[in-house]
Parts: structure tokens; sequence; C-alpha cells
């Protein structure tokens, strides 16, 4: 596995390059001297760079490639200018002897799945949906879903009333978990109670 290392701020996105170790990743970005870094909880790294540190010109030499910094590619103000690394396929490394999911995350709605994990998740997601779709107009009521891609992600609504629950992992893992419709609205109910 590879990882894809970018240099962020805001929608300022650049690709610095593809590295095999996170060990790698970490010892380059230590050679800046201009880079913060901060340790936090369960060990993670944040490493940053403030706008006011960076140098009109600043030449990053690892294994003899260099990769230029500078402070006119980002927007001069306080915000932080930070590092972000994601695993990444190299496709063409190595042909699968049979059908594989790619070492990956999507992102379904607001939230990440590993692709070998995320056609479950659809599946009872869409079933959910579905069941509570016809339980409600057995009833002679209406449901709907909002807020598709939104930062919050999908819900489901009565119509002209009040949200039923959202369309996330909790909500599927409770459905999974229950009987029936009837028994998934009380126990997310419950859920919510407990929170």
């Amino acid at each position: 596995m590879s990882y894809l290392l970018k240099v962020k701020q805001y929608e300022k996105s650049y690709d610095i390059g593809v590295f095999e170790t996170e060990e790698s990743i970490c010892k380059l970005i230590e050679s800046i001297p201009f880079v913060k870094k901060e340790v936090i909880s369960n060990g993670y790294i944040n490493y940053s760079m403030k706008f006011e540190d960076l140098p009109d010109y600043y030449e990053l030499d690892y294994n003899h490639y260099i990769y230029v910094i500078s402070k006119f590619s980002f927007i001069p103000n306080e915000d932080e200018i930070y590092f972000e690394w994601s695993k990444i396929h190299l496709w063409d490394e190595k042909v699968a002897m049979k059908k594989t999911f790619i070492e990956a995350d999507i992102t379904v709605d607001a939230y990440s799945f590993p692709n070998n994990e995320v056609t479950d998740y659809i599946e009872k997601r869409e079933e959910l949906y579905k069941e509570t779709e016809k339980y409600y107009k057995t009833k002679g009521l209406q449901v709907r879903r909002n807020a598709l891609g939104s930062q919050d992600g999908e819900y489901v609504e009565l119509l002209n009333a009040s949200i039923l629950y959202l369309l996330d992992p909790s909500a599927v893992d409770i459905w999974k978990e229950s009987g029936n419709i009837e028994e998934f609205l009380d126990k997310y109910k419950k859920f919510l109670d407990d929170i």
C-alpha cells in the first residue's frame, strides 16, 4: 500500500507525491524547518505551517528530488496550512488473481467506509428507507428523504412533520438488530434519548 501526500489550505490543495510508508512521509515533513508538529490523542500527529512562517521560496530536498514551497501559493491569513495523506492503490503494481477490493475508503453521504464494507451498508440503508416508506404508506402518510450531500448527511422525515431518523451508520446498525420497522423506530427513539 502506498500513500498520497498533500498540503492543503481551504480549497487550495497541492499533491506532493506518493510514498511507500507513513514513516517516509513523516521524515519528509519533519525536514521542513518551519513546520509545527502536534501529537494529538491516540498518537495521531498533526503537521502544519503558518502563512507568516513561509518563505518566498523554499526548496524541499528529499532523496535528491526538489519540491518547492512558497508563500505565494497560499492565502495570506491566520488559517492553518496542513499536511494530509491517505492510502492510495497502485493499480498497475501487480495484477490481482481474483476480484479484490482495493484497500481504500469511500464516502457514502457524510460517512466514510472501507470499500469491502460499503455494499452491505448501502443495501441495509436502502432497505431501511423502503421499509419505512412502506410502513407509513399503510398509515396514509408519506415520508421523504432530505439533505443528501449535506455536511450532516441525509435524513428521513414525515412529510409536513418531523425528522424520523438520520440515514447514518447508527440507524443502519439499529436496523440490522431489529425484526421490523416498528421495533427499529422504538429502538432508534431510545437511542436518541440515551445521547
